[in-house]
């Protein structure tokens, strides 16, 4: 073999090493504030927008009701997620949504039983029992894999994000959204800081009727 064959050889090797090579990638890491104090726990980070085709997990998504509670009370899934709500109390519920990113409504199942939906838009879901108005639970529905929930010290990482300017949110259940674009080049780590505002809501709700719950709990 001539040495311009051995190289045109190894130059050949070099593109299709490049054509099998995965998208430019980073890392974001930063620390989330609410309401101007010190940093938080449990606020929702992720990259906002679709890029390609959601995967959803095989394994679905499970909330629980147990002593009259949904546990746990926030849940985070890639769009098309399934969620599973089984009843381990030892009474009767009726999960339901009225929220515009998920609306269902399970009627009455009893213990042992459960019911599912698939979450096929992003946004929000408030889910309620019609029978026990303190069992509230808050789904978030995000559109890629690109998400997490802040530590004890309200520090996050994403890993992998694809390089670019990046939309980065960071969303409580309770109060309003903070975003901000974020430059992800290959092989670095961005740090950012975020803050949110969190406000005190009353936690009354209707039931799925829009009637006001009876005495029964």
């Amino acid at each position: 073999m001539t040495r311009l064959a051995v190289f045109v050889f190894a130059a050949a090797i070099g593109l299709a090493a490049d054509a099998h090579a995965g998208p430019a990638t980073g890392d974001i890491v930063g620390t989330v504030m609410v309401n101007g104090a010190k940093p938080s726990a449990g606020v929702v980070v992720y990259v906002e927008g679709s890029y390609g085709v959601p995967v959803p997990p095989k394994e679905h998504a499970v909330i629980r009701q147990r002593e009259k509670q949904f546990d746990p009370p926030l849940t985070v899934v890639v769009r098309g997620t399934t969620i599973d709500f089984p009843n381990e109390d030892r009474v009767f519920h009726n999960v339901f949504s009225v929220s515009q990113a998920a609306r269902f409504d399970f009627g009455l199942y009893k213990s042992g039983t459960s019911k599912s939906v698939e979450m096929k838009h992003s946004g929000a879901v408030d889910v309620y029992c019609n029978i026990h108005p303190d069992m509230i639970a808050k789904v978030k529905i995000v559109d890629n894999a690109y998400y997490t929930i802040t530590d004890e010290h309200g520090r996050f990482r994403l890993a992998g994000v694809p390089a670019g300017d990046v939309p980065l949110v960071a969303w409580v259940p309770s109060g309003e959204q903070a975003t901000v674009t974020v430059s992800v080049k290959a092989g670095a780590v961005a740090d950012v800081k975020l803050e949110v505002v969190a406000v005190a809501k009353k936690r009354s709700h209707t039931r799925k009727d829009g009637t006001p719950y009876g005495r029964y709990n």
